[in-house]
């Protein structure tokens, strides 16, 4: 049960560390407009923007420069770091010290 949620974190964290440099590669893309017409681009902005557009209400470009990516990577990590603070503590608790 221990190494189940060890492993179960460690892959949680795999996942997040993909879906941050998705985001970049999103940020990169978005210098260069065309590259969403092609099929890679199309998938990597199907699968950063929903996420991307949580932030961009809240964060306003600043001088025409969007830090919502920035603070998304940001609360991805440590959305992540919790995670991996709630593993241990279960697996603290089902071993019993």
């Amino acid at each position: 049960m221990i190494n189940f949620i060890f492993e179960l974190a460690r892959l949680i964290n795999y996942a997040i560390n993909i879906y941050a440099g998705l985001i970049i590669v999103y940020a990169l893309l978005t210098w260069i407009p065309s590259v969403f017409n092609t099929r890679l681009g199309n998938l990597v902005a199907r699968v950063v923007e929903p996420y991307l557009n949580f932030f961009n209400r809240f964060v306003p470009p600043i001088f025409g420069i969007s830090l919502a990516p920035l603070i998304a990577i940001v609360a991805l990590e440590l959305f992540g770091q919790g995670l991996i603070v709630i593993a241990q503590w279960v697996i603290r608790l089902i071993a019993g010290y």
